[in-house]
């Protein structure tokens, strides 16, 4: 007689069927990964930690679930522990749409965050003065965003001399705008 086998959340392969086609749904349906959040909410601890090894396992870019999965956690150790798979995991690529206009233009440098959830700083020039700085929620970006998707390289290129002539002449920045610091970085 052969060992009972194990349920989904225990075993070691890929899965099929309709968890398979959940996740396949995740990655680009706020209504599947909501979906996924509440049914994790759901569960108890042991539950909650075998769904997290099954999205780790089937799920090719895990980040934006186990951020979902995050944002519903009420027990510190598995938040936590999420926390630290989120670091290991990481989230969807940085983007930047750029338009550029004689004498002018706008790009927007786009960060992911939890889920579905992000946010783009938009810097918008003309004549070489920046006229507007602003951070907005990528819901409000959805619409907003004007530009070409660009390389994020190109679209740095582009703003940050004006921005470093914006804080030399003593412009303000607004509110968070460190969070953005990584896309200037030097490699």
């Amino acid at each position: 007689m052969s060992a009972p086998r194990p349920g989904i959340a225990n075993a070691d392969r890929p899965r099929g069927g309709s968890f398979a086609g959940l996740v396949e749904r995740i990655l680009h349906d706020s209504n599947a990964l909501d979906g996924l959040a509440f049914a994790y909410h759901q569960l108890e601890a042991e539950g909650r930690r075998g769904l997290i090894r099954a999205v780790i396992q089937d799920v090719p870019n895990p980040g934006k679930a186990l951020g979902a999965l995050l944002a519903v956690e009420s027990d510190a150790a598995l938040a936590a522990d999420l926390a630290g798979l989120l670091r290991r995991y990481g989230y969807t690529e940085s983007y930047a749409t750029l338009e550029r206009q004689p004498g002018g233009g706008e790009a927007c440098l786009i960060r992911p965050g939890f889920g579905f959830a992000g946010e783009l700083l938009r810097i918008t020039w003309n004549h070489n003065q920046i006229e507007v700085i602003e951070i907005e929620s990528e819901i409000e970006m959805k619409s907003l965003t004007a530009g070409a998707e660009s390389p994020v390289p190109v679209a740095v290129e582009a703003v940050a001399p004006l921005l470093l002539r914006h804080i030399r002449a003593g412009g303000a920045l607004p509110e968070g705008v460190e969070r953005f610091a990584g896309f200037f970085s030097v490699s």
